[in-house]
């Protein structure tokens, strides 16, 4: 059975969260590629982000769509 990424948000959720941890901005842009992130989940994306000190995460994360943006 395969999964996609829509399928299976809660584990690329988690994959996101690892390399935004291990400050993996390659893992991160590619994880994040494509994707809308919702209102909540850039928010919490972006304080994890600030407990390291890598700005090209945190650019990554800001550069990332979120829902209802125009």
């Amino acid at each position: 059975m395969s999964q996609t990424t829509q399928d299976n948000s809660i584990a690329n959720m988690a994959a996101v969260q690892t390399a935004i941890a291990n400050q993996d901005s390659a893992e991160l842009k590619q994880l994040l590629g494509g994707q809308t992130l919702d209102p909540l989940q850039k928010a919490y994306l972006k304080e994890l982000a600030e407990i390291g000190s890598d700005n090209q995460i945190r650019q990554i994360i800001d550069n990332t769509p979120q829902k209802g943006d125009t």
